[in-house]
């Protein structure tokens, strides 16, 4: 099944603009539906399938558009549909350039569906639908996911992609179902207790621990720690190449391009860290995010990081439990703080667009944030 806005160019009007038209596909059938828009060949995006932003009203044209060719989907999905079919269409449109989306924000939906095959398996289910999505399966999907490796930012994550769906299916008319907007239908946020960095101590002892015969663990260890070193996000760190190390009057500096968000950043190399990639081949793919997430908090207790984190009245909550493959980031983003690096300098490191997101990192707070500012002036 496809639909998607077209310009219809075989019959230009004497100005030359043509009419977009809705193309619709579904089997071997096709079909091409007449909207009351028109643009010029030069004013039209084809492999978006929309008016140039550039072109007067625009963006009206196109979000009439939008909703037009939302129609025609729910008209061919029908109101009893799959969940998981919807899932799979917008996928498509994702890798054919249709939704002016990023790579990493629509992996996020082949996760959601990946999850929710697997729990469909679990369960002995054909299928997933609309009506199946209330309190019930909220319940039992969210235990199925901790089952499963994921921590509460990963469960919360997936439940905020499980709702856009749900809207999405709403808005286009697949469904009524309005479960999921009830209070209780939550994705819930980590609180910031449970976001941890480690300390340089930390990280050394991590990088002390003798793991020989356990390839498995130090090639994770390894990952986490070239992480750390490079300011960089688990989606990056498995991309490290040699490529991508460039050498500057006698320096070592890794250039990253960002899957998530594009920006491109460069850092220097320290010399552990160069060798540590060297060791291993200038690469460092390898384990799933939630594999490595699993190995990361055995490492972590092996390394003695056992802090209790919990709160008065909780059970014994251990920091090595709470460490994730984004701990690295978070980790280097906080220590680079609390060295006196200026945040400008560590939104250029780590490739941060914006100095409110860095600033959700930097997790240093109480007696280490107030050594730091007995040394400036003002308190002299």
């Amino acid at each position: 099944m496809t639909v998607r806005a077209q310009l219809w160019k075989y019959k230009p009007r004497k100005d030359g603009s043509c009419n977009i038209k809705i193309y619709i596909q579904s089997g071997k059938t096709k079909r091409w539906k007449k909207t009351p828009f028109y643009c010029k060949p030069s004013e039209w995006d084809s492999r978006a399938g929309k008016m140039k932003t550039s072109v007067p009203l625009a963006n009206k044209i196109n979000a009439a558009l939008a909703k037009l060719v939302n129609e025609e989907k729910g008209k061919l999905i029908g109101s009893n549909s799959s969940l998981i079919e919807l899932i799979n269409r917008y996928i498509e449109d994702c890798k054919a350039g249709r939704e002016d989306l990023r790579p990493g924000t629509w992996k996020k939906f082949i996760t959601l569906r990946n999850h929710l095959n697997r729990y469909a398996v679990s369960k002995g289910l054909n299928d997933i639908s609309f009506e199946d999505i209330d309190l019930t399966f909220y319940d039992a999907f969210t235990q199925h996911l901790r089952e499963n490796g994921c921590g509460r930012a990963g469960v919360g994550g997936v439940i905020k992609v499980l709702k856009k769906f749900m809207h999405l299916g709403l808005d286009r008319g697949l469904h009524e179902n309005r479960a999921f907007q009830t209070k209780s239908f939550v994705a819930e946020k980590v609180r910031p207790a449970n976001k941890i960095y480690l300390t340089p101590d930390e990280i050394e002892s991590l990088a002390r621990l003798n793991l020989k015969g356990r390839p498995g663990l130090a090639r994770e260890r390894d990952r986490f720690l070239v992480s750390y070193y490079l300011v960089l996000r688990y989606s990056d760190s498995v991309l490290i190449n040699r490529g991508s190390i460039i050498n500057h009057d006698g320096t070592a500096y890794y250039q990253n391009t960002a899957v998530k968000t594009g920006t491109t950043s460069i850092v220097p190399i320290k010399p552990v860290a160069l060798e540590i990639i060297k060791r291993n081949d200038y690469d460092l793919s390898g384990d799933t995010n939630q594999e490595a997430n699993r190995k990361l908090k055995v490492l972590s207790a092996m390394a003695g990081i056992n802090q209790d984190m919990s709160k008065p009245g909780e059970g014994h909550l251990p920091k090595s439990a709470l460490v994730t493959t984004h701990t690295a980031r978070r980790s280097a983003a906080t220590n680079l703080h609390l060295a006196g690096v200026p945040l400008s300098e560590i939104m250029q490191l780590g490739g941060w667009k914006y100095e409110a997101t860095l600033k959700q990192y930097l997790l240093a707070g109480g007696i280490r944030l107030a050594e730091l500012s007995a040394k400036r002036d003002f308190f002299q």
